[in-house]
């Protein structure tokens, strides 16, 4: 075991010399938040005054990315430190490895009151995300109202005095194609709320949106960040001691916008368009820039633990991101990245019912600087990112792949077993609710 690193930095030491009372923790997690919906990360996007002024204040890291394109093993990395081979949970039935140990586990044994308030799906408790929190709400609520809500409440009640772990999930963002009024209604033509069906069909691949239906997509993802903006900011304001808190927002994955294919591209795939991420950071000592170094959500749960003075378990697929906090930082350096999407079939999978799983990820990303390998099904793929954002032009055939080969071969490993889950009526209810069954 190992003290969480540059912890002593950040968290100061009262003039007797006593440890510092470890900082209150909000780990915000916007489901299917882009990071290009950011102007911390797009100059061009819409002005959000709350998600704004959080990154001024934030340590931005520009080169952020998800271990996976869909919900559960995104949200168990986050909250593991491991990457979905090692933690388990890498199909729409198997639960979160029992051994292994949960970020709010830690906290709990540092002595944190754990607070965890999600819109459920794959953030249900039945697939292990409860353990280590003394309270986890699981709730999808009818469309007005969220988790976001939810949790202004929980601090406007009061706590029990000790430091406070709350985690936050949100799908705010990811129901965007349901045409919920409350952004329906931001919007100066609001769409019927019949084109859902559309929308979902053009998310399924089934109908091509075309140019109108497109922009007015883009218009309901842009009104459903705007309106939880709002719900954000009175949140983070509602801290007791705000500015001595950390604050995290992060995303599970993006979204694969694809006009001209008139297609949504949600899971199913490890492109740059649903693998990078926001990853907003702020902290007490911290110095608000942009970090230019590789970070993943297996990242999330070590830095978090070295923030708050907890020992950080031996063996995690994450490295704290604490020592390029601080002023003068670490040198950045080119850390492999990577990602995985297991064989199941993306909308039949979801039904929860067991099946055979193949034991190897029919996919794999490696991410090393601006070039992304990807292997499948289909075979090998490379491209460069920052001459080709769109990842339409493979590199595969004048390159040597050989190295790159190696290194995805070195970390393809077996999956662990895990327990399955015992689906029930709410549960797959909460899961036609986000549009996973049908």
């Amino acid at each position: 075991m190992r003290l969480g690193i540059a912890a002593a930095l950040l968290l100061l030491a009262c003039a007797c010399g006593a440890p510092a009372r470890p900082p209150d923790i909000l780990l915000f997690s916007v489901d299917t938040l882009r990071r290009d919906a950011l102007r911390a990360y797009a100059p061009d996007a819409q002005e959000l005054p709350h998600f704004d002024a959080l990154a001024a204040q934030s340590a931005r890291f520009t080169r952020a990315v998800s271990t996976a394109s869909w919900t559960l093993p995104a949200h168990a990395s986050m909250l593991s430190g491991l990457h979905p081979d090692r933690h388990g949970a890498t199909d729409p039935g198997a639960q979160i490895a029992p051994s292994v140990a949960l970020l709010a586990e830690r906290l709990a044994a540092r002595g944190y009151q754990t607070i965890g308030i999600t819109e459920g799906g794959y953030l249900h408790r039945k697939y292990g995300f409860e353990r280590g929190f003394a309270s986890y709400r699981d709730v999808k609520h009818a469309a007005g109202r969220g988790s976001c809500d939810d949790a202004r409440d929980f601090l406007a009640a009061g706590r029990d005095g000790r430091p406070l772990f709350l985690f936050l999930q949100t799908y705010a963002v990811h129901d965007y194609f349901q045409v919920r009024p409350r952004a329906a209604e931001l919007l100066a033509a609001p769409p019927p709320r019949a084109d859902a069906a559309k929308f979902v069909a053009c998310l399924r691949g089934t109908h091509a949106c075309d140019a109108g239906e497109w922009r007015t997509l883009r218009a309901l993802y842009a009104a459903e960040l705007r309106r939880l903006d709002d719900c954000a900011g009175a949140l983070v304001a509602a801290l007791p001691g705000a500015d001595a808190s950390v604050v995290v927002v992060t995303s599970d994955h993006g979204e694969g916008f694809d006009p001209a294919r008139g297609r949504i591209h949600h899971g199913g795939r490890l492109h740059e368009d649903q693998l990078r991420i926001p990853l907003l950071l702020r902290a007490p000592g911290a110095v608000a820039r942009d970090a230019d170094v590789p970070a993943s959500l297996v990242d999330v749960m070590p830095t978090l633990l070295a923030l708050a003075g907890a020992e950080t378990p031996a063996g995690l697929d994450g490295r704290s991101l604490a020592p390029w906090l601080g002023s003068p930082t670490r040198e950045s350096d080119d850390r492999p990245q990577r990602a995985f999407e297991f064989h199941y079939s993306w909308w039949q999978g979801a039904r929860i019912e067991p099946s055979e799983q193949r034991q190897r990820p029919h996919a794999l990303a490696l991410i090393e600087g601006d070039h992304w390998y990807l292997r499948d099904a289909a075979g090998e793929s490379l491209y460069d990112v920052a001459a080709d954002p769109e990842q339409r032009r493979d590199l595969a055939a004048e390159t040597d792949l050989g190295a790159l080969r190696r290194a995805a071969e070195e970390r393809a490993g077996p999956r662990v077993e895990t327990p399955r889950v015992e689906s029930d009526a709410e549960l797959r209810r909460q899961l036609e609710a986000l549009g996973y069954v049908q």
